[in-house]
Order: structure tokens, then sequence, then C-alpha cells
């Protein structure tokens, strides 16, 4: 024959028979004796609606015996519901009540209602069963009573008397079974907690009790474990530095995905009390979020996230007239928040300007578009985060560093980077024509004219006259470049899936604060009986003889 240690340390319970427990396999005799009580002695209805009745009833019962909930009895979830629609859903006291200097006095511990039941019915069924065992000392041994049958004195036939006493005691016979497997189901399907609200029955006083298992929880040791030191996102990835404030066991799960809900990937690692590590994590998706878990070593174990509101990603661009912005690194320490903002600018650019194209005695001007060279670009950029704010000098197409210093507290605000640009142009401009306004006149023109007629010559003067109408002359004139100057504002804010600009949010967390711990109890002394007076009787009445 095989031997086997069962550990006594395992926080488990012991299986009697498969996978139940010896409260469950009671539980589950006892509904199936009041199942088969409700078939035999139901007075009521066919065969048929009795076994439908004992169906229904042990199916119930092993449902309420062995159904768990999130671990928990199907009867221990039920009073909990109850308690939570019964119950008050609001404080209905002043204020000044909730905060108190002194723990509120432990109330009088009450007699349970159903231990109380369970001893009554226990009592009543030692005093019945005494009664029938005189009962029986005093009869006759009757074998046919064995058998349930009485022997019939008239004939064949009951009489109508016998047979109404017969069906009494068969409804008074079925109503006790019944009574009884009631009570033995409640009083075993319970959960044992319920019945151990008076402390004199509870040895272990405030222990917790996992099914048939006690063990004393140590006392709870506030204060956080994880501290965030530096949080850099850089494209999809992100640095984080943690730090621990006790000795634990750390994991850290990344999600995103469309959804933001998708395991991305995880570490674990264990920390010291002070040290500190970085993790380079990977972010998918409009939303990624960090969840770190830890386990130290008092016992205790909790958990901490870092959302998406809380992370700045995606990392926030946008694109001008006069320049593309882009934020390629975005870090947050204690106290201070850098970042890098990456600028495109343009060269040439199209200015448009009411340009006067006739001057003089006729002039006119028209809207035109020309193109003009870019041949200088200024401006700063602003930055601002939970009521601090800062301004840097921008730099045209290279990069430009900022460094705003904040408050060393935990917060979540919105970080808000505009730049504010002026750029200077050179517009060259096209040749425009001068008009000039020439009235009608008459000129006349004099001239001597010699005529040779023969051998005779003769000089005559001539006048010509020569007529001008009325007209304008233009004539073009070339034009020098003009400067001119445009300014633009670009905020950048990163565009959703949707296409609406929403803030970029920015978590701070609070400074690093060792945890601390304290000093574990004394253990109380141990009694020691100390004799007083002498030996006799009397020096119990007496200490001082």
């Amino acid at each position: 024959m095989r031997e086997h240690e069962v550990p006594t340390h395992v926080q488990a319970e012991d299986r009697a028979l498969l996978w139940f427990t010896f409260p469950q396999v009671v539980a589950v005799v006892a509904v199936c004796a009041v199942s088969y009580g409700v078939y035999r002695y139901f007075p009521l209805g066919p065969s048929g609606l009795k076994l439908g009745l004992a169906i229904v009833l042990g199916a119930a019962g092993v449902a309420l015996t062995v159904g768990k909930v999130g671990g928990r009895g199907l009867p221990l979830v039920a009073a909990d519901l109850l308690k939570f629609r019964l119950g008050a859903r609001r404080y209905a006291g002043p204020v000044a009540q909730l905060a108190v200097s002194e723990p509120p006095p432990q109330p009088e511990a009450k007699p349970d209602p159903l231990r109380l039941l369970a001893k009554t019915a226990a009592s009543r069924l030692e005093k019945f069963r005494e009664r029938r065992r005189r009962r029986k000392s005093r009869r006759t041994i009757r074998p046919h009573r064995w058998l349930g049958r009485r022997r019939r004195k008239f004939g064949n036939e009951a009489s109508p008397t016998q047979t109404e006493t017969g069906g009494g005691k068969r409804r008074g016979r079925f109503l006790a079974v019944v009574a009884l497997g009631l009570l033995a189901l409640a009083v075993v399907a319970l959960p044992s907690s319920a019945l151990a609200d008076d402390p004199d029955d509870n040895p272990y006083g405030d222990a917790w009790r996992l099914g048939e298992i006690y063990f004393q929880p140590p006392d709870p040791v506030p204060g956080r474990r994880v501290y965030v030191e530096r949080l850099a996102v850089s494209g999809d990835t992100a640095a984080v530095t943690l730090r621990a404030a006790h000795d634990l066991d750390l994991k850290g799960r990344v999600f995103g995905g469309r959804s933001g809900t998708t395991l991305k990937m995880g570490f674990n690692t264990s920390l010291a009390a002070g040290q500190s590590k970085s993790y380079s994590l990977t972010m998918d998706g409009p939303s990624p979020s960090y969840t770190l878990s830890w386990q130290d070593t008092l016992g205790f174990s909790g958990a901490a996230s870092l959302k998406s509101h809380q992370i700045p990603y995606p990392l926030p661009a946008a694109d001008g007239e006069l320049c593309d912005l882009e934020v390629t690194s975005l870090e947050w320490t204690q106290g201070t928040i850098t970042g890098v903002v990456a600028s495109e600018c343009i060269a040439e650019t199209r200015h448009e300007e009411n340009l006067p194209v006739y001057g003089g005695h006729f002039s006119q001007s028209v809207p035109a578009m020309l193109d003009a060279t870019v041949t200088a670009i200024t401006g700063s950029v602003s930055v601002a985060w939970g009521g601090h704010s800062t301004t840097a000098t921008f730099v045209p197409d290279g990069e430009t560093a900022f460094t705003l210093p904040v408050a060393n507290a935990r917060a979540v605000n919105d970080l808000e980077i505009t730049a504010d640009l002026t750029a200077t142009l050179n517009v060259p401009r096209p040749p425009m024509l001068q008009t000039t306004h020439h009235p009608a006149r008459t000129d006349v023109y004099t001239r001597r004219v010699t005529c040779s007629c023969g051998e005779s010559r003769t000089v005559k003067t001539v006048r010509v006259y020569v007529h001008h109408p009325e007209h304008v002359r233009a004539v073009e004139n070339q034009r020098s470049p003009v400067t001119r100057t445009r300014t633009e504002s670009v905020s950048l804010t990163p565009a959703s899936i949707s296409g609406a600009s929403r803030a970029v949010g920015l978590g701070a967390d609070a400074p690093y604060r060792a945890l601390y711990v304290p000093p574990p109890k004394p253990e109380p002394p141990k009694a020691e009986q100390t004799p007083v007076g002498g030996s006799n009787w009397w020096s119990w009445l007496w200490p001082g003889n």
C-alpha cells in the first residue's frame, strides 16, 4: 500500500468524494433525502407531479450546494446581493461624523438566530428520540409493524376512520421530513462565516476563513511601492524608469491595438528598495497603456497603470504654410519637461498683392499672385503645461529644444505647444506702364521752296499745317523688388482616428518616498500562574493568610 503525505500548510479544502468536500457531501445527501421525501410522501397530485417536484428541488439544492460564482458559493452571493439591494446606498448623517479620531466601538455579539434554531431543533429531536425509545421499550414486539402495515380487524377493507387517520399520519410524516431536510440543507449549505458571528465561537478572532482553512492576515502597510521617475516618448517607443520603494517582484504589461486592450508585450523583474530600472516599451494603436503589478516581501500585492491620457502618444505634428512642425521627442522627469520640435520650412512661395499695372494719366491696380523668395524665418515656440509656461527661439529647418520647469508633484495636464512664425519675403514685380495724356493740337511748319520756271527761279515760302488728335502715350518702366512679411501661428495638436484634433496629455508622478514599515507588534506575554497563600482550602477565601 502506498503512502501519501498530505501537506497541512496548503490553503485548500479536503476532497472527500470526487470534487466534493465533506460539507458538500452532507448537503447533497440531505437534498437527496428531501427530494425522496417529496416524491414518497407528498399528499397531493399524481406520481408524475411528485417526480417533477422532487427533480426540481434536488437540482436546485445541488446547484446551491456545489455552484459557485467567482469562487464563492451561491448562498453567500445571494446574501451579498440581498444586503446590497436592501441596505443603505448613501450615508444619511452629517459629514463631520465620517472623520473620527478613534475607532468605533465594537457592537455586542448577538446570538445567531440560525444557530439558536439549529440548537432548538437538535434538542427537540433528542427529546423525540427519547420518547420513542421509551415507547418501544413498553411495546410488544410485533413483526408486522416493521413493514409499515397494521393488522386489520374488520374484514379486508379499512374503515373510513382508519383511512382518515392513516392519511393524517402520512401528511404529518411528510411535513416532518421536509422540515428536517430543509433545516439540514440550510445549516450545511450556508457559508461557515455566517455561523461564526459570535466571537466566542471563533477561536481565531479576526482571522479570515477560506473554506475550512483559517489564517491570520498580516497588518496592512499603507504607502506606494512603485514610482515613475522618467517617461520619454520618441517615435513609437517609450522609455520608462521605475523606482521601487520596497523589495518587490514587478510585472509590466503593455496594451495597445485598435481598441487599446490587446496585450503587446510584458516584462518580469525584481527590484530592491530604492533601486530603479529603465525599460524600453513599444507603443501600438491610438491609445496605448501600461499596467504595473507588484508583490512585495511583506505579503501584499497591488497594481498601478499609465493610461493613454497620461502618455503623450502619438506625438503632435502640424502642417503650416511656412513650416511643417513635428515633436520628435518629449520627456518628463522629476520637475522638468523637455522636448524637441523639428521644422521643415519653405524656400519659395506665392505672395498675393494688389499690383498697380498703369500709372500717370491713367492708373489701375489688379490682384495678382507673385512668386516670392523666402529670405528669413524667425519666431518663437511657446510651451504651457498646468500653469507653467516657457518660450524657446525657433530654429528654421532644424530642431528647437525647450525645457519647461514644472512642479514636483503628481498631476495630469494637457501640453500646449504653439509656434509663432514671421517670414521675410522678397517679391519681384513686373514692369509698369507709365501713361501720358497728349491733347489735340495743330502744328504749323514753314518751308522755303525754290521753283524753277525756264531760266528764272522763284523762291516761295510754304506753310504746312499738321493736326495731332488727342491721345495717350504709355512708356514701360522697370520696377525694383519689394520686401514683404508674413506671420503665422501653428498649434501642435495630434489628430485622432476620426480626424478631429485632441489635446496632448502628459502625466507627472509624485516624488519618490521610501516605504516606512512599522516595527512588528510584540507578542503578548505568556500568562504565568502564581500560587496565592498556602495549600489549605481557606487560602482561596483569604489570600492574605
